[in-house]
């Protein structure tokens, strides 16, 4: 079984240079793994960088992807994180920002967790790191795409999970951790200049409205996760 590990990925070069080496340990530990990169419109050295990345040679099974998107000149987070889910192979897929620090046996406890009929998975502390089965996830309808800023995405497509009633795992803590990175840096490339806290208060309004209806689908009757 192939698990997907998804980056979706805006001028966050710097990022992905440090923690890549982990995640290639991690997928190394226990194949079948797909490294999925898609660089959002970047214009930070990304391509070369993961030119040079797709030459290495890796466990039977292993594989680096690289993908670029064109169609926005700023960061849509529910869009990028959705298509970068899409546009890989495995039967699971992990949806992680480039920030993401995997541990050695992250893989192979996901891989244990599944084998219990887990559907989704996450740990303790890091609720925006989550491992969904594929088809769980697209018949959910993936995030919602009105989260077009950070914060709230992860715990409204949980809520959904969780009406849906698909199996949960709970990763050990210990696993993922993610590198400690200015909110500068993490709000630099969206549309709107708006605060963490701003970006935060439109996200709770769609994750209240979704609540209070009781969603189970998302981006119903709308082509989301698309070039």
């Amino acid at each position: 079984m192939i698990i997907s590990i998804c980056i979706p990925c805006m001028n966050r070069a710097y990022d992905l240079i440090n923690t890549l080496p982990q995640t290639l340990e991690a997928a190394e530990a226990s194949p079948p793994v797909e490294i999925a990169v898609l660089d959002y419109n970047s214009d930070d050295g990304l391509q070369e960088y993961m030119d040079i990345r797709r030459l290495l040679i890796l466990k039977p099974g292993n594989r680096i992807t690289y993908n670029r998107y064109e169609g926005r000149d700023y960061y849509h987070l529910a869009h990028a994180w959705n298509l970068a889910a899409r546009l890989s192979i495995g039967e699971y897929v992990v949806i992680a920002g480039a920030d993401a620090l995997f541990g050695k046996e992250y893989i192979a406890t996901l891989r244990g967790l599944i084998a219990e009929g887990a559907v989704w998975i996450r740990g303790r502390h890091f609720k925006g790191i989550v491992c969904v089965q594929r088809r769980e996830f697209i018949e959910a309808g993936g995030y919602d795409e009105r989260f077009e800023f950070y914060g709230g995405e992860d715990k409204e497509l949980e809520a959904r999970l969780k009406r849906r009633g698909a199996p949960f795992g709970l990763l050990p803590d210990g696993l993922v951790s993610v590198l400690q990175t200015s909110n500068e840096d993490k709000l630099s490339n969206y549309r709107l200049p708006l605060s963490k806290r701003e970006m935060m208060e439109r996200g709770a309004a769609i994750r209240a409205e979704n609540d209070a209806a009781r969603l189970t689908v998302a981006n119903r009757g709308q082509a989301w996760g698309t070039r």
